[in-house]
């Protein structure tokens, strides 16, 4: 996700990496406190013909979870005391009662965990590639990457994927679960990318004469 409600998530772009508005760390903390206590569910509804996706908060919430909201909405601009609202794609929302989300392409999504690779040092002094960025800060201090892929000169020996690049091996420990996960969910995404349509074979067609 890039942004929601115009409150934007980190970007990584060619030359700079810009930091994510600090409320959207504290959105994220508040939207997973919600929903694992199940106090936010999805639906789609059928309005003028159209289906139309919402995001809907359970009314009888306790009252932690009250706050949460509360919290919550007034990050996003939304009405404190509406229940349900309507989820559109873009950068930003028409009213108080939409939940605007810009989500990135998979070109995006790989750029922002490129960003965090732990490039060799030699690399970067040749100018091959960025120094790999510096973490966001969030509610409970430096945000850790979402992946950790590290650079050794030898192979590693117990990694759960490694890759030979310019002298050096790209891995993932076999030992870092949430890393191996991410890497799995993106394999599974590419997966929505593919069409699987093969073009057809050229076809020569050579003129003969009885």
């Amino acid at each position: 996700m890039q942004a929601v409600n115009g409150v934007d998530n980190r970007r990584v772009r060619l030359n700079a990496v810009r930091p994510a508005n600090p409320k959207f760390y504290v959105l994220l903390e508040d939207l997973a406190r919600i929903q694992d206590a199940g106090g936010i569910g999805a639906g789609v509804v059928q309005a003028d013909k159209v289906e139309k996706l919402t995001l809907m908060f359970r009314p009888n919430l306790a009252p932690a979870e009250q706050d949460t909201a509360l919290d919550i909405a007034k990050i996003l601009g939304l009405d404190p005391g509406a229940r349900e609202f309507r989820v559109v794609y873009g950068g930003v929302a028409a009213n108080d009662k939409e939940i605007a989300l810009l989500t990135r392409s998979m070109v995006e999504v790989l750029t922002d965990i490129s960003s965090e690779i732990a490039v060799p040092e030699a690399h970067v002094a040749e100018r091959r590639v960025r120094r790999t960025s510096e973490a966001d800060l969030g509610p409970g201090g430096p945000v850790p990457p979402l992946i950790r892929i590290a650079s050794t000169v030898d192979r590693p020996s117990d990694a759960f994927v490694a890759v030979p690049y310019r002298g050096y091996w790209f891995s993932i420990d076999d030992h870092d679960l949430a890393s191996k996960h991410l890497l799995s969910s993106l394999m599974f995404l590419f997966t929505f990318v593919q069409t699987g349509a093969k073009d057809a074979a050229p076809v020569l067609t050579i003129p003969t004469t009885r």
